[in-house]
């Protein structure tokens, strides 16, 4: 019995729903990379800008990696990363450059 209204067919079975995941992960992964690029210009703009720490998305995450000379600098670079990326999951690989001086004295030449 036809209604007027589309309810699927006129069988009375229900039609599927559409899936919409595709376009909610598309979108949702649009807008992290968007935010990634915020971030990455937010680290250059800064006196982070030198250290080039490499941001990509992998699946539901945020992975940076990189070398930075300080833990303070690693610090900075996780704290613009969480205003950036709230509720994403970040994960980090930044290493400590090792800025030490060498513990044996300069080799002379004559």
């Amino acid at each position: 019995m036809a209604t007027g209204h589309d309810n699927g067919p006129e069988d009375g079975t229900a039609r599927p729903a559409a899936h919409t995941h595709t376009h909610t992960h598309t979108h949702t992964h649009t807008h992290t990379e968007y935010r990634i690029a915020h971030l990455e210009e937010r680290l250059a703009r800064s006196d982070l800008a030198e250290l080039g720490m490499r941001i990509e998305a992998r699946g539901d995450a945020v992975h940076i990696t990189g070398t930075v000379s300080s833990a303070a600098d690693r610090e900075a670079v996780l704290r613009l990363a969480a205003a950036e990326l709230p509720g994403v999951a970040v994960r980090a690989d930044i290493a400590l450059a090792d800025v030490t001086a060498p513990d044996h004295r300069p080799e002379e030449l004559s």
